[in-house]
Order: structure tokens, then sequence, then C-alpha cells
């Protein structure tokens, strides 16, 4: 893998790339004004909407989140007026969960969390969570590894009543790197706790670091051939970050990925015309796929849900029977159709119109094909199955605008 950053206009551009040189991921971010995703701050009690269990809380002068009542948890109250029920005019500790999306608002939680390169830390959650993508039994071993149950009850009388997230990077750490990151963000959270009560409204407690420089936590130290950018203040940015002298002290994983850090400095042959970054960009924004068997995805956004069409049309298959050839196509698409989705960034409700079958194992198996493949994703997918109309039902979570929306001025 290789992370490439560039600057565009107006935006900063990362391309995460495999090692084929296809785009696995595209993000286009923009400098912005005011809070942003994953940033703490103490919010207003605008309105309590009771009939659709949310409430309305403004976090800046004319901005205003959606607190839903269900992510209320061991809420953070500055300011309490006397019911003790949430009310207009109260004012409480919040962190942006979600970017605005269309005429929607950002989204807020109460349930703060703190993430490093090893372990996310979430405050009113419980006990100690591993990632999925790290092998069952290696799992259960390195939850033994990092803290008993005694361990963690101290842990917990100090940061109050939270939980831990070992993240996909941890699996070669060494106890004492992942202790060390989460002392450093138990930090931030008592910092949070005890300073808020004496900060005004619309004060940001943690501010976090541009989300293009927060994806580098995300990337796998043994996996990640190249961290490339063409730009010297890019350059410097992501060498204080990785560094820990920008705001953020990292461990030996961060150590590590600055050891792979790279200015781009070849005049004669750009970067972007290197690894053709525009024909990717290009490439992910176009409604056509076409896939090697000669079938292609046909790819639609609505308001609503985001839509994916395999359609067979073109598919040099050979002689196989329909049946068969049709099963060859969908698992082909299966994979295709769970890269699109990462690379465009869709979340909330997707459908794929899969080719018919008429086996039921077959179905099964693009289900389970589709279900693999989208567990690579570092953003929650759960797929549903087949509806009544035999469309395949699938939800990604909302965190970030997909990338034709981000390009949007």
């Amino acid at each position: 893998m290789k992370y490439i950053v560039r600057k565009k206009e107006n935006r900063i551009l990362s391309f995460l790339l495999d090692d084929a040189g296809h785009a696995v991921e595209i993000h286009a971010d923009r400098p912005v004004d005011g809070p942003v995703l994953g940033d703490v701050c103490i919010g207003k009690v605008e309105k309590v909407a009771k009939e659709i269990q949310a409430v309305f809380v403004e976090i800046m002068p004319g901005m205003t989140g959606y607190l839903p009542m269900e992510d209320l948890v061991c809420p953070i109250f500055t300011r309490k007026g006397p019911s003790s029920l949430i009310q207009q005019g109260d004012e409480l500790v919040v962190q942006i969960c979600r970017e605005a999306f269309g005429d929607k608002g950002v989204s807020l939680t109460t349930k703060l969390e703190f993430s490093g390169r090893l372990v996310i830390l979430t405050a009113g959650g419980a006990g100690i969570g591993i990632s999925r993508k790290i092998p069952e039994q290696k799992r259960q071993e390195l939850k033994d590894r990092i803290m008993d149950s005694g361990e963690f009850e101290q842990f917990t009388d100090r940061a109050g009543q939270c939980g831990i997230i070992v993240r996909t990077n941890a699996a070669e750490a060494s106890r004492e790197e992942i202790l060390e990151e989460l002392g450093l963000l138990e930090a931030k959270l008592i910092h949070v706790r005890l300073t808020a009560p004496y900060r005004p409204a619309f004060s940001i407690l943690c501010k976090m670091p541009s989300a293009w420089l927060r994806r580098l936590d995300s990337l796998n130290e043994t996996g990640t051939e190249a961290i490339l950018t063409d730009d010297p203040e890019l350059f410097s940015s992501m060498k204080q970050y990785l560094s820990g002298t920008g705001g953020e002290k990292k461990g030996a994983g961060g150590s590590c990925l600055k050891e792979k850090l790279r200015l781009y400095e070849d005049k004669l042959l750009p970067m972007h015309k290197l690894y053709s970054l525009d024909r990717e960009l290009d490439r992910a924004l176009a409604k056509y796929v076409n896939l090697k068997s000669g079938a292609d995805l046909v790819i639609e956004t609505t308001e609503a849900l985001h839509v994916i069409d395999v359609n067979s049309g073109k598919s040099r298959a050979g002689k196989l029977e329909k049946e068969e050839q049709s099963l060859k196509i969908n698992l082909e698409a299966a994979a295709e159709c769970a890269r699109q989705i990462r690379l465009r960034n869709l979340s909330g409700i997707i459908l794929i119109d899969f080719i018919n079958l008429s086996r039921e194992e077959d179905s099964e198996k693009v289900t389970e094909a589709l279900r693999e493949a989208v567990a690579k994703d570092r953003i929650h997918t759960q797929v549903f199955g087949l509806t009544r109309l035999g469309l395949m039902e699938l939800t990604r979570r909302k965190v970030e605008l997909p990338l034709r929306k981000q390009l949007e001025d």
C-alpha cells in the first residue's frame, strides 16, 4: 500500500493505493472554519424533540447539531437546569461523530471517543473489545495480555466509565506500546472531564488534527510501503504528526511510518502522473465500471440511497451454462462492488441488483462473497441479504461525505 497526499485547488487529496497501483480509498478534504469531525466541544441545548427522540444542540453560533437520545450516554453537563432530564438551555460536552449530510447538520454524541493507532478509548463504553480483523485465537490472547479485570477496574476508577477497543494495528504491538498509547488517551479524557465545568458554551475542549492526517493512524505499519507527497508544507505536517511534535505523541508505530515518509521531488515526472492519480480519481467518479468478464456495474445515487446494477450485456464468459456464467459474474461483481463502495465512500442504504440466480445455494455464495469483501472495509458495513424483489441490501455507517460530495464546491 502507498498513501499519497497532494494539493489540488482548494482541496487536499489523499489516495490509498494497493500494490497494483489502484486506489482503494480517495478523500478530498478542504479547510473548514469551526468544529469538525471528531472535535469535542461544549454545546447548548436549543430544543428537545421528544417526538423524534432527539436533541438539537448548538455547538457554535449558527451551527446546530443533532444528538439522538440513544447517544445521550453518561453526559457531562457543564450547566444544568432544575430538571433531571435534559432541557433547553442545558450545556454539555458533545463530540461531532458524523459530518453534515445534505440539509442535515452534524451528528453529535456524548459517548466521547479518543482514537490512537493501536487503541480507541470510549467514554460510556464498557470492557475491552478487540478488532474482528484480528484472528479469533489472537484476539483472546491480546485481550488477556493488555490488562486483567483488576487492572481494568483500576483504570476505570481513574478515567471513569469507559471502554477500550483494540485496533488491528495492535496485533503485533507490545503490551508496553499499547498501554503507553492508552495512557495518553486516558489523559485526554480526564483533562476534558476536569476542565469542562470551567469552560463556557461553544468552547472546543479537544481539537482533532486534520482528517487527512488522522488517516495515517489507520495505515497498517507492515503493509504500508511508502507515504508520499510533493508538497513541502504537507510533508512537514505529516512529519510533525508522526513524530509527535504536532500535538500528538506517537509510539513505535508512528516512528516506523515516519521512516516511510518521502517528499517527492522529481520535476521531470510529476507525482500525480507517475501514479496516475487523475485517472484514479476519474474512475472513482465514473457511472460505469467495467469488469474483467466483460460485464459492468452501473452506480447511481439518489437522495435516499445508492444503487448498483450488475449488467452482463458485454460479458465474454464463453460457453458456460447460463447459471454458471451468471454466478461467475456475480462473484466478480461482489468483490468489485465492495471495492467501489469503499473507494467512493458510499454510506447509508445501498442496494445491489445482481443477475438473478435460480439456485438458492448460488445466491448464498454471492451473499457470502460480498460479506467477506466488505469485511476489509475499515468502516462498518452490514450485508442483510436479498430482499423479496431480489435486491441485495446492505448498509454502511455514515461518517464522512461521499467522495463526489467532498469534491463539490
